[in-house]
Order: structure tokens, then sequence, then C-alpha cells
């Protein structure tokens, strides 16, 4: 009796009643023919598949460029893509290559189709920034891979036990339709970035579905036994895909745990510095790149913390053991007694500028005025000085000054040339003109042994002579040149004639006489 008791409660005893237990209520009460035959009919590659794939992933895209979760439920209610994946899982369970092959196909098939129709949409919408929708699809999350795991094994044991399988059908479109059209959106505006995570989505969600299948079809009994034409190289081919489809789910679940358990230390690192500082985190948004992590935070703090952020980044840094970029961004709060105390400051700072407003508003009153009285002024003795007016080209200002002004030809040409020299390189220019008047003397002194003509000094009055003849426009100049020397004379009439030259004022009469004083008089020609 003890003997048969210690048999009963065995583990190899347990292990036969379990093993019983499964062929008897699992293996026993499955039609596989059935199963096989309905399972090849849901992945048949046709106008019915094809009209809604294009259907499912139109109202998919639409409703991510909308940023409307209702549209996209509408997706995928009406997504096939179902069929192809559960013939996938069934193919590898049974070790069948054909099935296999043909639910690929139908599976590459439908994606082309989707994302073909996601471009155009795309390209033909006026709406074309990203939202919410597409962005939370760009990064595969622990909780995504296991929507995937439970979509797959519940439409493995849906499809098996031909229950439920509408309900079955809606959560796998759930893990993969809209990330396929996340991809054709990446890929019509260029985003690759985009593109890119939303096809690492996709992929890992299919790969876990297919498996899911596989393993919930073995539980079931499915094996080579259901496909007795296979060849031992097809169960290796088979067995070699199956190992190798598993690689990049395995990796994707290890990136997806490494980066879990970022966020899990990043997370706890801002509470524990909120909580110290009185306040909570409110937002947090956790990148994973390639050269470190990237995190977005907003925290709710009762009063600005000095170096918080620095400090923040380097024990961020320090506890996840990569390169961190922090961007902080502090929102402020306070309780009746700070906001009161916070009223008051912002009363007594506005009473500030406003004394500081009307004291500018006074100054500006009292420089208005001043510059209006000195406008007054310079219009008042403007008259007194001469005549400011603009050319007869528009080209210009002219300063016809007056003769009561008394101003020198000399003084009046210095004139010209200071304003001209300090006005800004926009405004006109200014042409003085002098007030008509008797030229002087130019007294031409003893001649000089290696020069007879003007010194520099009797140069600069002769040039300013035929500048002044210039501005007033004379038609012709009569000169006189007395000087008892030949040589003189000629290097004078020279020099003359050439500054007149210059300002293109022609010579009259020239008279040269050798009596008196050595000088050169220039006038106006009579004529």
């Amino acid at each position: 009796m003890k003997a048969s008791m210690l048999d009963i409660a065995s583990p190899a005893a347990w292990w036969r009643w379990a093993r019983l237990w499964r062929k008897n209520n699992l293996i026993d009460q499955v039609d596989r023919i059935a199963v096989l035959e309905h399972v090849h009919e849901g992945c048949e590659l046709g106008p019915r598949y094809g009209f809604m794939i294009v259907m499912a992933c139109g109202i998919a895209m639409l409703g991510l460029l909308q940023n409307s979760v209702a549209v996209i439920i509408g997706a995928m209610l009406i997504s096939p893509l179902m069929g192809p994946i559960i013939q996938l899982g069934m193919g590898l369970a049974t070790f069948e290559l054909r099935s296999i092959r043909e639910a690929l196909r139908t599976l590459f098939a439908g994606m082309l189709l989707a994302l073909a129709i996601a471009v155009l949409i795309v390209w033909l919408s006026p709406l074309k920034e990203a939202t919410s929708e597409i962005l939370g699809r760009t990064r595969p999350t622990f909780f995504d891979l296991l929507v995937a795991v439970l979509s797959g094994l519940a439409g493995a044991y849906a499809t098996i036990s031909r229950k439920g399988e509408t309900i079955v059908g809606v959560a796998i479109a759930t893990a993969l339709m809209p990330p396929l059209a996340v991809v054709g959106y990446g890929i019509a505006v260029g985003n690759w970035e985009i593109a890119g995570g939303a096809a690492f989505l996709f992929m890992t969600n299919l790969l876990a579905i297919a498996l899911s299948v596989t393993i919930v079809a073995r539980w079931y009994g499915f094996g080579g036994a259901d496909t007795p034409k296979q060849t031992a190289w097809q169960a290796i081919m088979i067995v070699a895909s199956f190992v190798l489809l598993s690689i990049p789910l395995g990796l994707a679940l290890k990136r997806i745990a490494l980066q879990s358990q970022t966020e899990l230390t990043v997370r706890a690192t801002l509470d524990t510095a909120a909580n110290q500082a009185g306040g909570r985190v409110s937002a947090l948004r956790v990148d994973n790149a390639v050269d470190g992590v990237a995190v977005d935070v907003v925290m709710m703090l009762p009063s600005h913390v000095g170096g918080l952020e620095s400090r923040l980044q380097a024990q961020l840094a320090e506890r996840t053991a990569q390169p961190v970029s922090l961007r902080l961004r502090e929102v402020l709060t306070a309780d009746d007694a700070s906001i009161a105390r916070q009223q008051g400051t912002l009363a007594q700072l506005k009473r500030s500028v406003l004394a500081l407003e009307d004291a500018e508003s006074a100054r500006n009153q009292r420089l208005q005025a001043a510059q209006a009285q000195q406008a007054r002024i310079s219009a008042a003795l403007l008259p007194y000085l001469g005549r400011l007016q603009r050319s007869s080209d528009d080209s210009r200002w002219e300063l016809w000054l007056a003769p009561d002004a008394r101003v020198s030809i000399a003084r009046a040409r210095q004139i010209e040339a200071d304003i001209n020299a300090r006005r800004p390189q926009d405004d006109d220019a200014l042409l003085v003109v002098p007030a008509l008047q008797a030229l002087p003397v130019i007294a031409l002194g003893t001649p000089r042994k290696d020069d007879a003509g003007p010194d520099p000094a009797q140069r600069v009055i002769l040039d300013a002579q035929a500048w002044a003849l210039q501005r007033w426009r004379s038609g012709r100049v009569d000169a006189v040149l007395a000087t008892a020397d030949d040589a003189q004379a000629e290097a004078w009439e020279q020099a003359l004639r050439a500054a007149l030259a210059a300002r293109q004022v022609p010579v009259a009469t020239l008279t040269r006489v050798r009596d008196g004083e050595a000088r050169l008089q220039l006038a106006l020609a009579s004529d």
C-alpha cells in the first residue's frame, strides 16, 4: 500500500498523467485536417485579401495623420494580416516548407501593398506633421512585445479551437497594421528614423506572434506527423529558419529589456531628486541612441533649484554607465503664502516699472520739446546763413550761402568737405555754393630759382577760386597776370589754365602786364 502511494506521488507518475491528460483533452480533441485547411484558406492571396489590405492601411494612415485613436481601431477591425501570420506559425510547427513559402509570399505582398498605399496617402495629404500616434509607434517597448506575444497565443488557440477568431484578428492587427502604416509615413516624408523605428516594431511583433503560434500549435500536438511528404532536408531548413527567426526576436527582447532598465533607473533617479526638492516628475521621455541616452523631463517644483540640471546629468551618467543628454524644464508651484509673497513682489515690481516709465516719459517729453525748439531756431537762422534746397535732378542737397553770412570761399569749401566727410553712406551729398563776391588777388611773390610757379599754399588759393567759379556756373573768366619775370609768367599761366580746366571753367581773356606788384587777378567775364 505504501509502495503504491509513493508510486502515485512520484514525478514520473505525474508526468505520465500530464501527458495522458494532454493527449485526451487537447491533442485528440482537435481535427487537424480541418484546422490546417482552415488556416490555408485564411492565407490565400487574392482580390479580397488585397482589397482589405488597402482599406485597412488607408484607414490606419488617415487615423494616424489625424491623431484619432477611434479611426485607427477601425483599421484594426478589418485588417486581414491574421491569416498569413497564423499559417507561418503553423508551418513552423508542422515543418511544412510549402506552407511557410505561401505564408511569406502572402505576407510580403500585403506589406508592399500597404506601404504603397500609405506613401500615396501621405503624398496627397496636406497633413504631414508627425502626430503623437505616429511617434508612439517608432520605439518598441516591453509592453508592445507583450501585446504581440499574447496576440499570437490567443490567435493560435482560437484557430485550433475554432472560437473567437474575429476578436483575435483585432488583437493581432493591433500589433501590426499601425506600425506598417507608420513605416510608409516615414518613407513618404523622408524621415528614416521614424521609418526604421516603426519597421523594427513591426518585425519584432510579427516574429513574436508567429513564434507564439508555433509554440501553441506544438502544445496541441501539431508536428512532423501532419506533413508526411516532407524530407529530412526540409525539416532541417525549417528548424534552421525557426532558430534564425528567434535570433532577431531575442536581440529585440534584449534591447527592449535594456531600454526598460534604463528608463527605470532614470525615473528612479529623477523621482528621488524631485522628492528631495519637494516636487515631482510631471513628464518624462527617455530615448536610447548610439551615442548615449537622451532624457527630456518636466519637474513640478516649489522653487528653482540652482545647478539641478548639471547635477542630475552627472548622476544619470554614473548610474546608467552611458553618456546622458538631459533637458530639464522646471514648472514652479507654490502654496497660498508663497503666492501672496509673489503677488506682493510683483506689485512692488509693477510700481517700480510704472515709476520708471513715468520718468522715461517725462524725459522723452523734455527731449522732444528741446528738439522742437532747436528745429525752430535752426529754421529761423537758416535764412540768415543761406538757402537749403534740392538740386534740379533731385540727386543731392544744395546750400546757397547768403551774402550777409560773409563766408569766405575757403571757408565755404571747407564746410562742404566737412559735412560730406561726416554724412552717413546712404545720405545724399551736399553741394555748397558760396555767395557771389570779388575774388581776392593772389600775390605771386618773388619767383623761386627751382620752380617759378605757385607754391603749395598759392595752389590751394588758386584751386579754391576755381572751385568757386565752378559753383557759380560762370561762363568764362578774365584773368590779369602781372609779373616782369617771363619764366614766372609762363609757369603761372600753365597752373591757372590747369586749375580752371579741372573745374571745366574756360578762360575768356588772359592779359599779361609787366608793371606793378606781381599778382594774379581773376574775375567773371563781362559778357
